[in-house]
C-alpha cells in the first residue's frame, strides 16, 4: 500500500470516527428518553439533571482526548479502534435494535470505560502513595457512587435487550465490552501511569492538526442532545 493511499484510508478512518460522535449523543439522547425506562431507582429531578450532566461532560473529555490526543497514528490502530465502535453499533442493529438504541449502547460503553479507567487510576494512585491492600480497598469503596450512577444508567439498555435470546444478549453485551476495553487501552495511554509514549511529537501535531473539528463537531453534538433531550422530555 502506497504512503499517500495509506494517509487517505487513515484521514478518512479519522473523518468516521468524528461522524460516529456527532451521532451518538444526539441519538442517545433521544433514546433515553423515548424509551420505556424501568429505573432502578427515583433519582430527585435536580441529582438527575447533575448526574446526567457529569457524564455528558466526562463522556465529552473522552471523545475530545481519544479523537485530537491519543488516536492510533497507525492505520491499523485507528481501524482497530473506530471498528470496535463499528462493530457494536452493527451488532445491536443486527438484533433488532433501532439507531437510537444501537447509539445508546455506544454512549454507554465510553462511560463504562472510563469509570473502568478511573478505577484502574485510583488504585495504581493509593498503591505509589501507600501500599496497603486496605488503602486500595478503600479507594475502589471511594468509586461506588460512581459505579452506581453507571449502573442507574444502563437502564436504558433493557428494552434493546431484554427482548432478545439469552445468547444474543451475551453477545451484545460482550461487544460491548471489548469495545470498552479497546476505548480504556487507547485512554490509558493518556495517563499519567502510561509509559512515555517514544512519537509525543507525532501526537502533538495530531492534536494541532484535529483540534478544531473535533471541538466543533462535539459542541453542536452536545447543544443537539441537550435539545432533543428537552424536547422530547416535554412530548
Amino acid at each position: 500500500m502506497s504512503n499517500e493511499l495509506g494517509n487517505r484510508l487513515y484521514r478518512a478512518i479519522k473523518w468516521l470516527w468524528l461522524l460516529l460522535q456527532a451521532l451518538i449523543l444526539p441519538l442517545a439522547a433521544r433514546h433515553a428518553v423515548a424509551a420505556p425506562v424501568r429505573w432502578p431507582l427515583i433519582l430527585p429531578a435536580p441529582l438527575l439533571f447533575f448526574a446526567a450532566a457529569v457524564f455528558l461532560v466526562l463522556w465529552l473529555i473522552a471523545q475530545s482526548l481519544l479523537a485530537m490526543a491519543r488516536f492510533p497514528l497507525t492505520l491499523k490502530g485507528g481501524a482497530l479502534l473506530v471498528g470496535g465502535t463499528v462493530a457494536q453499533f452493527a451488532s445491536v442493529v443486527a438484533a433488532g435494535g433501532s439507531l437510537p438504541e444501537a447509539a445508546y449502547a455506544l454512549f454507554f460503553a465510553t462511560l463504562a470505560a472510563l469509570v473502568v479507567l478511573i478505577a484502574i487510576m485510583v488504585v495504581l494512585a493509593f498503591r505509589r502513595r501507600i501500599g496497603s491492600p486496605w488503602a486500595r480497598l478503600a479507594a475502589l469503596l471511594a468509586l461506588l457512587p460512581l459505579a452506581g450512577l453507571v449502573w442507574f444508567l444502563a437502564a436504558p439498555l433493557g428494552p434493546a435487550f431484554s427482548r432478545l435470546p439469552s445468547g444474543r444478549q451475551a453477545l451484545d453485551w460482550l461487544v460491548l465490552a471489548l469495545n470498552s476495553g479497546l476505548i480504556i487501552f487507547s485512554l490509558y495511554r493518556f495517563s499519567i501511569f502510561a509509559p512515555a509514549p517514544e512519537n509525543d511529537a507525532a501526537y502533538t501535531r495530531e492534536w494541532e492538526r484535529w483540534a478544531a473539528p473535533t471541538i466543533i463537531i462535539l459542541i453542536l453534538s452536545a447543544v443537539t442532545a441537550v435539545v432533543l433531550a428537552g424536547v422530547g422530555s416535554r412530548v
